[in-house]
Protein backbone atom coordinates (compact mmCIF):
# COMPACT_ATOMS: atom_id res chain seq x y z
CA UNK A 1 0.00 0.00 0.00
CA UNK A 2 2.31 1.95 0.96
CA UNK A 3 4.30 2.15 -2.63
CA UNK A 4 1.06 2.68 -4.33
CA UNK A 5 0.94 6.03 -2.05
CA UNK A 6 4.69 7.13 -2.84
CA UNK A 7 3.83 6.32 -6.89
CA UNK A 8 0.52 8.47 -6.89
CA UNK A 9 2.28 11.25 -5.14
CA UNK A 10 4.95 11.12 -7.46
CA UNK A 11 2.49 10.76 -10.67
CA UNK A 12 0.85 13.69 -9.35
CA UNK A 13 3.81 16.12 -8.80
CA UNK A 14 5.24 15.02 -12.35
CA UNK A 15 1.70 16.09 -13.52
CA UNK A 16 1.70 19.07 -11.97
CA UNK A 17 5.20 20.37 -13.11
CA UNK A 18 4.22 19.12 -16.87
CA UNK A 19 0.76 21.59 -16.41
CA UNK A 20 2.98 23.61 -15.26
CA UNK A 21 6.16 23.61 -17.85
CA UNK A 22 3.58 22.83 -21.37
CA UNK A 23 1.61 26.11 -20.96
CA UNK A 24 3.82 29.09 -22.29
CA UNK A 25 1.02 31.49 -21.08
CA UNK A 26 1.99 30.14 -17.37
CA UNK A 27 5.77 30.39 -17.63
CA UNK A 28 5.33 33.51 -19.34
CA UNK A 29 2.70 35.67 -16.88
CA UNK A 30 3.25 33.89 -13.85
CA UNK A 31 6.30 31.91 -13.18
CA UNK A 32 8.84 34.54 -14.80
CA UNK A 33 7.44 37.50 -13.64
CA UNK A 34 7.21 36.36 -9.89
CA UNK A 35 10.61 34.90 -10.49
CA UNK A 36 11.51 37.85 -11.24
CA UNK A 37 10.36 40.34 -8.44
CA UNK A 38 11.58 37.37 -6.01
CA UNK A 39 15.03 37.12 -7.35
CA UNK A 40 14.81 33.04 -7.69
CA UNK A 41 15.35 30.68 -10.44
CA UNK A 42 11.89 29.63 -12.24
CA UNK A 43 12.71 26.22 -11.08
CA UNK A 44 12.24 26.90 -7.61
CA UNK A 45 8.91 28.82 -8.41
CA UNK A 46 7.64 25.95 -10.48
CA UNK A 47 9.07 24.20 -7.27
CA UNK A 48 6.42 26.94 -4.99
CA UNK A 49 3.86 26.56 -7.05
CA UNK A 50 3.50 22.82 -7.44
CA UNK A 51 3.91 21.87 -3.71
CA UNK A 52 1.39 24.69 -2.64
CA UNK A 53 -1.36 24.22 -5.21
CA UNK A 54 -3.89 21.32 -6.21
CA UNK A 55 -3.80 20.51 -10.12
CA UNK A 56 -7.14 22.27 -10.79
CA UNK A 57 -5.20 25.60 -9.48
CA UNK A 58 -2.75 25.45 -11.71
CA UNK A 59 -4.86 25.01 -15.02
CA UNK A 60 -6.36 28.09 -13.62
CA UNK A 61 -3.30 30.03 -13.19
CA UNK A 62 -2.99 32.05 -16.47
CA UNK A 63 -6.47 33.40 -15.53
CA UNK A 64 -5.78 34.07 -11.79
CA UNK A 65 -2.46 36.02 -13.92
CA UNK A 66 -5.70 37.92 -15.75
CA UNK A 67 -7.43 39.18 -12.55
CA UNK A 68 -4.10 39.77 -10.59
CA UNK A 69 -2.89 42.11 -13.85
CA UNK A 70 -6.32 43.93 -13.20
CA UNK A 71 -6.17 44.34 -9.72
CA UNK A 72 -2.44 45.17 -8.77
CA UNK A 73 -2.90 48.03 -11.98
CA UNK A 74 -6.05 49.19 -9.85
CA UNK A 75 -3.73 49.85 -6.80
CA UNK A 76 -1.22 50.89 -9.07
CA UNK A 77 -3.95 53.58 -10.11
CA UNK A 78 -4.98 54.35 -6.48
CA UNK A 79 -1.57 55.71 -5.64
CA UNK A 80 -0.65 57.55 -8.75
CA UNK A 81 -4.01 59.47 -8.93
CA UNK A 82 -4.00 59.63 -4.80
CA UNK A 83 -7.31 58.05 -4.62
CA UNK A 84 -7.11 56.51 -1.26
CA UNK A 85 -6.07 60.13 -0.07
CA UNK A 86 -9.51 61.59 -2.38
CA UNK A 87 -11.80 59.37 -1.64
CA UNK A 88 -10.81 57.20 1.45
CA UNK A 89 -9.50 59.54 3.75
CA UNK A 90 -10.57 63.22 2.83
CA UNK A 91 -13.92 61.87 1.41
CA UNK A 92 -13.34 64.71 -0.93
CA UNK A 93 -14.93 62.13 -3.70
CA UNK A 94 -17.29 59.40 -3.36
CA UNK A 95 -16.06 56.02 -3.22
CA UNK A 96 -18.63 55.07 -6.36
CA UNK A 97 -17.00 57.85 -7.84
CA UNK A 98 -13.74 56.66 -7.18
CA UNK A 99 -14.02 52.73 -8.36
CA UNK A 100 -15.63 54.09 -11.32
CA UNK A 101 -12.45 56.31 -12.41
CA UNK A 102 -10.22 53.47 -11.38
CA UNK A 103 -11.86 50.78 -13.34
CA UNK A 104 -12.19 53.52 -16.48
CA UNK A 105 -8.26 53.77 -16.31
CA UNK A 106 -7.46 49.81 -15.62
CA UNK A 107 -10.28 49.26 -18.62
CA UNK A 108 -8.32 51.87 -20.89
CA UNK A 109 -4.97 50.51 -20.24
CA UNK A 110 -5.50 46.68 -20.12
CA UNK A 111 -8.52 46.01 -22.94
CA UNK A 112 -8.07 48.96 -24.93
CA UNK A 113 -4.17 49.22 -25.18
CA UNK A 114 -4.20 53.35 -24.36
CA UNK A 115 -0.60 53.56 -22.66
CA UNK A 116 -0.59 53.56 -18.91
CA UNK A 117 0.13 57.14 -18.62
CA UNK A 118 -2.82 58.65 -21.45
CA UNK A 119 -5.14 56.53 -19.30
CA UNK A 120 -3.93 57.73 -15.78
CA UNK A 121 -4.22 61.53 -17.72
CA UNK A 122 -8.13 60.86 -18.53
CA UNK A 123 -8.61 59.25 -14.75
CA UNK A 124 -6.71 62.89 -13.22
CA UNK A 125 -9.16 64.89 -15.30
CA UNK A 126 -11.95 63.21 -14.26
CA UNK A 127 -11.16 63.51 -10.74
CA UNK A 128 -10.55 67.39 -11.43
CA UNK A 129 -13.81 68.00 -12.64
CA UNK A 130 -15.54 66.24 -9.81
CA UNK A 131 -13.75 68.18 -7.00
CA UNK A 132 -14.80 71.49 -9.15
CA UNK A 133 -18.49 70.55 -9.98
CA UNK A 134 -18.79 71.10 -6.02
CA UNK A 135 -17.16 74.39 -6.14
CA UNK A 136 -19.44 75.99 -9.19
CA UNK A 137 -22.64 74.88 -7.18
CA UNK A 138 -21.64 76.84 -4.29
Amino acid sequence: MIKIDEKYKKDSLEQKYNIIRDNRYIMEEVIIPISKVLNLPTEEVVEIFVRKCDSATLYELHAYAEQAKMGCLGRRVDIDLGLCWLSDFFGLISKKDADLIRKKVVESHILYKKPYKEALEEGRKLIIQLLKEDLREE
